[in-house]
């Protein structure tokens, strides 16, 4: 008995392939977005001192704490 699928019942490698690259796109999205939250948490937490070393002021770090998750 022959379990392979015949080329009707295959899917599609381009419509596959394009799938990958749009599960991909969002994997990446939702990791962006997660490092975005967890660096604007950190920074929420931030002293004086280190917001000097790293060349902000308190006035720029809670315009960049405000933002929502999805916003570069």
């Amino acid at each position: 008995m022959n379990h392979t699928l015949t080329s009707e019942f295959a899917p599609r490698t381009d419509a596959r392939r394009r799938l990958l690259a749009r599960i991909d796109k969002v994997a990446r999205t939702i990791d962006a977005w997660k490092r975005r939250q967890y660096t604007r948490q950190q920074l929420a937490t931030a002293d004086y001192r280190i917001l000097q070393d790293i060349g902000i002021s308190e006035a720029e770090r809670d315009i960049e704490v405000n933002k929502y998750f999805w916003e570069a």
